[in-house]
This record gives structure tokens, C-alpha cells and sequence, in this order.
């Protein structure tokens, strides 16, 4: 595993991004990049842990009409709009208004593999760490690996309850010449609840604010599912990346079509900027603008596919230079 460090995980943090495979689409169509995600359930998941983070992800891209607003796939295409930094092909032009037209990212399952038993133990490690990613690459060879980690595995040691449970880096697998990007995120349910769940739990530093239903009914799945967005959002906005779906030169440029070599309003890990903000005025101890379902009181702030409802971060917006939120 790519690493500076022998005693934390969180120092092997690169933020380099996966590679993205190009849809076959004619030249007169925007091609479309996919994230394809192989998930490693490492211990032991309640049933609407695994199907939150599972809608989640199926959430992310759909954007139907019939749909309740706000959407998830509204934030990720906040996400997707970090593509327009680089100068592109004429193909990703409108023609009428000569502006740059974001390809999508697709993000799917296309494996899930469960080990309840923790083969490797119940204590997260350096070494460990490189194997779990590895048993999630399995023999895929385009897939971004994203190990979840049940509240029975202790993270602690390495990185994890210090503000985040999710980390984004490089690992060298076995037998491959190029680093594997991976996402890895923990349930905080037990280890560190006020450090990663908040706010469906008291936080254990700063102003500690009110606290909400989760809006699944569980608090570790709706965690998880606030530490995966944050994983995501910040690995599909790597630089890197950008530049292997558009094909192009790595060179940012604004509407008028001149050239620029710095780019100030774009920056790195976008989510992990706007930690703990899930609506419109937030400050440290509150949350923002969220909605609270009268039946179920759950905290949300997006809707995704059959109605369902998530609370799920915000994300810093290049073009508004504020952290963006569904309300």
C-alpha cells in the first residue's frame, strides 16, 4: 500500500483518482463516465444498513421527473460539474452558447462480496487494510474498490474516528504495476458515534447542537451513508480522473475560452470541506436548513429513488465558492 507513514492509514492518503471507463458512444454524443464500485461488506450488517447504502448509490444518477425534489443526483452534479475545469474537446461544447457541457459520471454496483466471518481480524492495520482492498478488487480489473466496515472492527488506530470514518487513497496490490484508488468507510455506530454520526448523535467536540432521527431509523446505516457520499464526492472530483474521461489537456479555462494555469476555485476533497454542513446557514453546533418527516421524524435534506429519503453532506461549489446544499 502506497504509504509515508507505518502507524497511519490516514497519512497514506493520496486522493488520486480511479480510472474511469469510457462509454462507446458515437462522437456526436457526450461520451458518459462510470464509476463502477465492487463493495467489500467486511463484518457484520443489519439488513437496512446494506439496502441504504445500496439506494444510496442508485440515487445518485436518478434524476426522473416524477421524482421529489431536492434530488441526491442534484448534488452529484455538483460533483459532475467539477469536469469543466479542463479545456475539452469540442465535443462537450454547446454549440448555440459555445459552453463546456459536464459528462456524466454513472455510478453502479457491479459486485458485492460479503465476509461476515472477518477473515482478517477485528482490528483494522496497515497490512490488513491492503488485503481487505485487495479481496474487494477481486479479479476486476476497472472497478473502484469500496471496503464498508461493520461496527465490530475497530479503525481507530489508524486513522479513522479523527474527524472522518471514510478515507480515499492509493493502494499497491499484488501482482499490479499501477496503485489501485480505493474508498474505504466505517460504521461509527460503536466506536465513535460523536465523531461521524452526528447529527444522529451527540457530537464529542465543539458546539454540540441538536440532535436528529436518522431517517432510515438506524444510525449507523445513515452514517455510513454520510461518510460514503463524503468518500465519494471527493475521490470523483480528483483531478486525475478528470483528466482520463475527457481525454484532454490538463488545462483549466473559464467560459470565455482563455487558457488560465491556476485555478482557485476548484479545490480538493469539496465534501470533506464542507463537513457537518447539511443546509442552507449552517455553523458550527447546527446542521442548516433540514426537513424533518412528520411520520417517521427523520432528518433529510435529498430524495432519491422510491421516495426515499437521505441526509447527506454538502459539497463546496467552484462557481458559488460556498458550500452547496440540497436546501
Amino acid at each position: 500500500m502506497v504509504s509515508s507513514s507505518s502507524s497511519s492509514l490516514s497519512v497514506t492518503i493520496f486522493l488520486l483518482l480511479a480510472p474511469l471507463c469510457l462509454s462507446r458512444e458515437s462522437p456526436s454524443q457526450i461520451p458518459n463516465g462510470t464509476l463502477d464500485l465492487s463493495l467489500l461488506w467486511y463484518g457484520q450488517f443489519t439488513p437496512i444498513q446494506k439496502e441504504r447504502v445500496q439506494d444510496f448509490i442508485e440515487s445518485v444518477n436518478f434524476d426522473a421527473k416524477e421524482g421529489l425534489d431536492p434530488k441526491v443526483s442534484a448534488w452529484w452534479k455538483v460533483v459532475e460539474s467539477y469536469q469543466e475545469r479542463f479545456e475539452v474537446k469540442d465535443i462537450y461544447r454547446q454549440k448555440k452558447s459555445n459552453r463546456t457541457v459536464a459528462p456524466r459520471i454513472k455510478v453502479k454496483v457491479v459486485r458485492s462480496y460479503v465476509d461476515e466471518k472477518m477473515k482478517y481480524g477485528k482490528e483494522l492495520t496497515i497490512g490488513n487494510a491492503e488485503k481487505l482492498v485487495e479481496t474487494a478488487i477481486g479479479n476486476m480489473s476497472k472497478v473502484v474498490p469500496v471496503v464498508l466496515l461493520s461496527a465490530q472492527v475497530k479503525a481507530h488506530g489508524v486513522g479513522f474516528c479523527d474527524g472522518t470514518c471514510q478515507h480515499n487513497a492509493l493502494a499497491k496490490i499484488k501482482g499490479q504495476k499501477e496503485p489501485r484508488p480505493y474508498i474505504m468507510v466505517s460504521n461509527p455506530e460503536d466506536e465513535c458515534p460523536g465523531e461521524c454520526a452526528w447529527p444522529f448523535h451527540t457530537a464529542d467536540k465543539g458546539p454540540r447542537g441538536m440532535t436528529y432521527q436518522p431517517p432510515s431509523g438506524e444510525v449507523g446505516a445513515d452514517a455510513l451513508v454520510i461518510q460514503l457520499a463524503t468518500g465519494l464526492a471527493d475521490l470523483a472530483t480528483n483531478p486525475t480522473l478528470t483528466e482520463f474521461l475527457f481525454k484532454s489537456e490538463t488545462t483549466p479555462y473559464n467560459d470565455d475560452g482563455k487558457r488560465n494555469h491556476v485555478s482557485s476555485i476548484y479545490i480538493a476533497d469539496p465534501a470533506t470541506k464542507c463537513t457537518r454542513v447539511f443546509g442552507s446557514g449552517a455553523f458550527p453546533g447546527f446542521t442548516g436548513r433540514i426537513r424533518v418527516d412528520p411520520v417517521t421524524g427523520g432528518a433529510f435534506n435529498s430524495h432519491g429513488i422510491n421516495h426515499l429519503k437521505f441526509l447527506i453532506p454538502s459539497i463546496w461549489d467552484p462557481k458559488t465558492k460556498s458550500c452547496w446544499t440540497p436546501m
